[in-house]
């Protein structure tokens, strides 16, 4: 039997040993959190009782290049709710679904939480916030916000973009630029006692915000207006799903107007498609067909592989690699200068341009003009364009790249590289920012003009010019001419491949005082019986640019004829056989011929015409240093049918081919079908009667 003592000491001891083993880990916690830890949990005490308010700070606004604004930030109401200080939650329930148009049941749901205060919503309008305050809801009060409105509504919209419910740009410049536009939000802390009362002498400290930066825009809001009105015009007139202009200044690339159409209200953004908020001047690419030529033109032009006296034939079509390329007359336009080829826009006349320019040569000017890579505009999501591999280009793609199939480019591409073309052959960058303004004290951010590269000579630039106004004054464009005012364009036609729609364009070079501008029209998917640019876009081309030169008050000058005069006057080429290859450049150059070498010989072994060949006064004398290089050049059949004996003589002395004549009188037939390339030592027979 156990002793009655001992069993008294066991359980003291017992007892003893647990209250030790209480204190060990109550002082082992007073160390933890007294020593080790002592910084988390002042932290924690400093914590509750210091409150944090964040202020906010001020959206900057978007202005046009004259001060106007097109973007600002207005004080909004945001409903809230707080749930321990709602009593009646079924019927402040119902009243608030009503009003905001919610769901009753996820309203009572989020008015019933445990949270202390939840936004219904944010950000609602004035005639709302009236209704709701005039209900006196139990537990329904409301905070300030900043709300970002767009005065101008849909003008510049695809430009100018939205703003989310956070104020963060969702597209245009709100969203390249809302680094710049967003702003730093302040900060103020404060310490509180356990009622939640100011402490006097307690901790205060306030972090400063930064309002956002303001950004001004080269955009002229009544250009903007103009081309936005003239799109709207225009829908009235042709079936198509929508369209982009672009107005640019060339002498800076300021982009003064960009347009597009379906357009939509940045205000109530939520209730558009996203369709109709793609800006598809910057986003879409599109086949420029024939307004592509002016870059065809100038590349050549520059090259010396052509001038505009130069003589080419058109049978109606041409054969590239058994391929037959058609010209848009179904007859052709016979022998004609390369002058008369541009205001024509004739496509065998291009491909045959475009075929005298080496691949490697074409290829360069293309990249050179900006197309198959972004702009820089910044503006979101900017295409590249599609520009095929060079190693997948053949004779046959070279030849419908120089009338403007077969590759895609977007319309600001398009603007910037025919901007090369007016301003005397530098390719500006897109200029849509002009200055950041930083604010009081701060160097203000200023967007310069920039010149990428210079891709023509102002000689090329001037002739290419003048070229393009003989295609207003009296080729494809002449509903784009504007009386008093030497314009030049060119019309462009392309049809999908797989429906009956076509894109139409117009892009135009008009003087305006010191400086060209650039205006581009399309009309995308154009269906129905009119369709040509000339028809549709070149319409749409004049009327806006009318508009524009009355308001910036350019006056006509009356009898303003085109200075551009073709020439008649011919001479006879010298034979320069066996001479030596820089005497004989430099005898033509002084005779009045453009001269272009072929091979890095030092004499003449070839030339093309053959030496008393009467051709055009600066037609382009092709030297040859190596006999085969003539011998395999590819050289265009004319068609000979119909002409006299020395019609036919005298087209293919200047062409460089060798005829085999058959009769007297006019050609009835050749050997080679018109149209067909074939080598210079080919001989062609004509059979006349």
């Amino acid at each position: 039997m156990q002793d009655p003592k001992n069993s008294v000491k066991n359980r003291v001891m017992f007892y003893f040993a647990i209250l030790f083993v209480l204190f060990t880990i109550l002082a082992l916690k007073l160390v933890w959190i007294q020593i080790i830890n002592s910084a988390e949990y002042q932290h924690k005490a400093l914590n509750q009782r210091v409150s944090k308010f964040i202020v906010n700070s001020e959206r900057g606004i978007i202005y046009d290049n004259t001060g106007r604004k097109l973007a600002v930030s207005l004080p909004a109401k945001t409903v809230v709710a707080l749930p321990d200080n709602i009593i009646k939650a079924e019927k402040t329930a119902t009243e608030l679904a009503a009003l905001l148009d919610q769901d009753y049941k996820t309203i009572y749901r989020r008015i019933t939480s445990e949270a202390a205060a939840i936004f219904l919503q944010r950000k609602i309008d004035e005639k709302l916030y009236q209704k709701i305050k005039a209900k006196n809801l139990e537990g329904i009060t409301f905070t300030e916000e900043s709300k970002r409105y767009y005065p101008e509504g849909e003008l510049a919209s695809h430009i100018v973009g939205f703003t989310g419910i956070d104020n963060n740009g969702l597209n245009g410049i709100e969203l390249s630029y809302n680094n710049h536009l967003n702003g730093r939000a302040g900060k103020m802390i404060v310490e509180r006692d356990a009622e939640g009362r100011t402490i006097p002498n307690g901790i205060r400290e306030a972090v400063p915000g930064r309002d956002g930066y303001n950004v001004h825009l080269t955009i002229d809001s009544v250009i903007q207006y103009m081309a936005e009105k003239e799109l709207e015009n225009a829908e009235s007139k042709f079936e198509f799903s929508g369209g982009s202009v672009i107005v640019m200044d060339s002498s800076t690339g300021d982009v003064l107007a960009l347009a597009n159409t379906p357009s939509y209200n940045p205000n109530k953004f939520g209730k558009y498609s996203e369709k109709n908020w793609r800006n598809r001047a910057v986003n879409d690419v599109f086949e420029p067909a024939s307004t592509f030529k002016i870059i065809t033109a100038a590349s050549a032009l520059e090259e010396g592989v052509i001038t505009e006296n130069d003589i080419l034939t058109d049978p109606g079509h041409i054969y590239v690699e058994n391929q037959k390329i058609n010209c848009w007359s179904s007859l052709g336009h016979g022998s004609q200068t390369f002058a008369e080829v541009v205001k024509h826009s004739c496509n065998p006349g291009f491909v045959e341009v475009g075929l005298k320019m080496d691949k490697k040569t074409f290829y360069s000017y293309i990249k050179a003009f900006g197309f198959g890579e972004q702009t820089g505009i910044r503006l979101p999501a900017e295409a590249k364009g599609i520009i095929p591999d060079y190693k997948d280009i053949g004779p046959v793609e070279l030849a419908t790249f120089s009338f403007g199939h077969g590759i895609s480019v977007t319309p600001i591409q398009l603007a910037s590289a025919v901007s090369a073309v007016a301003n005397g052959g530098k390719l500006m960058r897109p200029r849509l920012v002009k200055e950041v303004d930083t604010g009081v004290g701060s160097k203000n951010i200023k967007n310069e003009p920039q010149v990428l590269r210079r891709v023509i000579s102002q000689t090329t630039a001037d002739k290419t010019k003048e070229l393009l106004k003989q295609v207003v004054k009296n080729g494809t464009g002449t509903k784009a001419a504007i009386k008093g005012y030497q314009i030049g364009g060119k019309t462009g036609t392309a049809k999908h491949y797989n429906d009956d729609l076509y894109n139409s364009s117009f892009i135009g070079i008009v003087p305006a005082e010191n400086r060209d501008l650039v205006v581009l029209t399309i009309l995308y998917d154009i269906e129905g019986e009119t369709y040509y640019g000339s028809q549709t876009a070149a319409p749409v081309f004049k009327n806006l640019t009318e508009n524009i030169l009355n308001y910036l008050n350019v006056k006509p000058e009356p009898g303003n004829d085109f200075n551009y005069q073709e020439t008649e006057k011919e001479l006879k080429v010298p034979d320069l056989i066996n001479s030596n290859i820089l005497t004989a450049e430099s005898n033509l150059r002084e005779l009045g011929f453009n001269v272009k070498i072929i091979g890095d010989g030092k004499s003449v072994a070839d030339q093309l015409p053959s030496p008393e060949t009467s051709t055009n006064y600066n037609s382009t004398i092709w030297l040859f240093t190596e006999q085969e290089l003539k011998a395999e050049t590819l050289i265009p059949v004319p068609d000979f049918r119909g002409l006299k004996l020395e019609q036919a003589k005298k087209i293919a002395a200047r062409k460089g081919l060798e005829l085999i004549l058959d009769g007297q009188g006019k050609v009835i037939g050749q050997s080679i079908y018109p149209g067909s390339r074939v080598k210079s030592s080919r001989k062609i027979n004509l059979k006349l009667r």
